[in-house]
């Protein structure tokens, strides 16, 4: 986002995250983002499959893209047609070449017999399987399923005991659920019923409308159905939070740990305000198993602190979970710049949560790329702070995820290690690298996703990829798709590299080259690619090579790559160069103290 993004996005009004504002302001303020938007911004198109109105959304997933520096291109297919806008090659649909599709599907027109006395959903069933099947068969990268809203007031009335349609639209939802789960990533899920039921029917619901013009939805609904597809993107444009970031007196737990004693702060499973922390723990640990790094930043005594995590008999939060922490007495803004030095992630991955206005207001001022949180008045609504935006939502979690804590505690080691050695040089000769190199199995499929999808710092041209193109890639006779998996004495640092080519004649050409952050500052990238070049070479006869570098905020890093390997740089524009190298292989040899394995 621009400086200039800033700017404007400070003078367009803060919305209540509840409640849309009305149409007119919001429009207004679209209309301003969209001015400063830079020429270059990128465009993501939605494609809708609809069998009812649902062009009322567009202002409200305008401004929200708009505020995260994306503009959308949105198109609506016909009413009820969405085979035909899935297989005919011009339909409009098909044209739009959607990034994601979405599907906008009322069970009162998908079958004629909803709502008769008797009805069950085997017929549902069979025009969903013909619709999904459609839908994997289509070129869209993303697709995302609704559900069926279950009925407000179900006919049976007090006779809850009888069989009647809610259950069977429950049954037919868990059938999209499943479906999703089965097909994930690529096929997302976007729950309807329970957007409907969390809103309420009067917010949520305009049956005036759906009669005269099947458009069922009010402004609420309309706002957080767009709120909940822009999760999605933000995910697959790799926006995704990756480092929570918590204060503790008052944040933890209630009270004041260096006045109150272990003893005297508020933290239990039973009595409020006590549980109303102890459950905020229970979604940190949510977050920590889906690889979201916990960290500390607290104005306190140290071990008072890292007492209450080893001996409170209901703190959730162990010292074990934590990858890093600052507890001293200095300035929280310079605390938080260290910590992301230390992990090597940039500081917008932070999510920072806080009781006190003060202190977030400096880093507000101090360290803008932080998102800040603040622990809310009324502590009943604290534990869903975290759950409430998506800012960690991601819809792929890997093996790696689930083992992240501890690979950043074992980097701490070899960071100790590094002081121990004179040099660099030595350091590295010190480890015992060993790169695992190969061409991606089905098993690494959906980390490689995953590492295209985040992985910003060293990454060639961040082009984001879904399961889809992954395996398109993979399938193709002119690419492929290798992988690196490093480990050292201390351990496995997991799998942290990606490489896509494509044959071009006597030419390969470099799609994509990424490498997680924990992984670099050990040439392992120069191993990497090294290697992957001379097995490409072997297997493919190739006898130069193409490569680019497309320029982001974020990868300045990987800008001197291609020249620091011996490519030429044969064409510069606005935040792209292309490469190219004249010959087989560069003139440089692999990293002595990196042990290649083979297959």
């Amino acid at each position: 986002m621009t400086c200039r993004q800033r700017k404007v996005l400070t003078a367009v009004p803060s919305f209540s995250k509840d409640l849309p504002p009305t149409l007119s302001d919001l429009i207004s303020a679209s209309d301003t983002l969209h001015a400063a938007m830079p020429p270059a911004a990128p465009t993501y198109r939605f494609g809708f499959l609809r069998n009812i109105t649902l062009e009322g959304i567009e202002p409200y997933l305008r401004y929200h893209m708009l505020r995260m520096g994306l503009r959308p291109d949105l198109i609506f297919g016909g009413y009820g047609s969405m085979r035909q806008d899935l297989m005919l090659p011009d339909s409009p649909l098909v044209k739009h070449c959607p990034d994601i599709l979405v599907t906008a599907l009322m069970l009162e027109e998908l079958d004629p017999r909803y709502g008769f006395p008797g009805w069950n959903s085997a017929h549902s069933r069979e025009e969903l399987n013909s619709i999904f099947d459609a839908l994997s068969a289509s070129d869209a990268p993303t697709i995302s399923l609704n559900t069926f809203i279950v009925p407000f007031h179900p006919e049976t009335g007090a006779l809850i005991a009888a069989p009647d349609a809610a259950g069977e639209v429950a049954r037919l939802n868990e059938f999209v659920r499943a479906f999703v789960r089965e097909h994930s990533p690529r096929f997302c899920l976007m729950d309807w019923d329970r957007l409907a039921h969390r809103i309420g029917e009067a917010e949520a619901m305009d049956y005036r409308y759906w009669y005269i013009s099947k458009a069922p939805f009010k402004r609420s609904f309309l706002d957080a159905l767009a709120r909940e597809l822009m999760k999605v993107v933000l995910a697959l444009k790799g926006h995704g939070k990756k480092c929570l970031v918590l204060d503790c007196d008052n944040t933890l737990w209630g009270g004041i740990v260096g006045e109150d004693g272990i003893e005297g702060i508020h933290l239990d499973a039973h009595d409020y305000p006590g549980r109303a922390y102890y459950d905020f723990q229970k979604t940190v640990l949510q977050l920590a198993e889906r690889g979201v790094l916990v960290t500390l930043c607290s104005k306190n005594n140290e071990q008072d602190v890292l007492d209450v995590l080893d001996k409170h008999p209901w703190s959730l939060l162990k010292r074990d979970h934590l990858s890093g922490f600052r507890i001293n007495w200095e300035d929280k803004a310079a605390n938080l710049a260290e910590l992301a030095k230390e992990l090597n992630i940039g500081l917008d991955a932070f999510v920072f949560v806080d009781d006190n206005p003060r202190e977030l207001e400096l880093i507000r001022q101090v360290l803008p790329q932080v998102t800040i949180l603040q622990v809310p008045d009324r502590l009943y609504e604290y534990p869903a702070l975290l759950r409430r935006d998506g800012l960690f939502d991601r819809l792929i979690t890997s093996q790696e995820d689930k083992l992240r804590t501890s690979l950043y505690q074992t980097e701490g080691k070899r960071k100790a290690e590094l002081n121990q050695h004179p040099d660099l040089e030595s350091y590295l000769s010190s480890l015992g690298l060993t790169a695992a190199i190969h061409l991606a199995t089905d098993g690494e499929a959906m980390r490689v996703v995953q590492l295209t999808q985040k992985t910003n710092q060293f990454n060639l041209t961040t082009r984001r990829y879904s399961d889809h193109d992954v395996a398109k890639f993979r399938a193709s006779a002119d690419a492929c798709v290798y992988t690196l998996s490093a480990s050292d004495r201390f351990g496995s640092l997991g799998l942290v590299g990606v490489f896509i080519a494509a044959r071009r004649q006597d030419a390969a050409v470099v799609d994509s080259l990424l490498m997680s952050c924990r992984a670099l500052g050990r040439r392992l990238e120069f191993a990497f690619v090294l290697e992957c070049m001379r097995r490409i070479v072997a297997d493919w006869g190739i006898l130069s090579w193409e490569a680019e570098y497309l320029s982001t905020a974020k990868n300045s890093q990987a800008a001197d790559f291609w020249n620091t390997l011996g490519f030429a740089l044969l064409e510069q524009t606005e935040g792209r160069r292309r490469y190219g190298l004249p010959a087989s292989m560069p003139k440089m040899d692999l990293p002595g103290f990196i042990h290649i394995e083979r297959e």
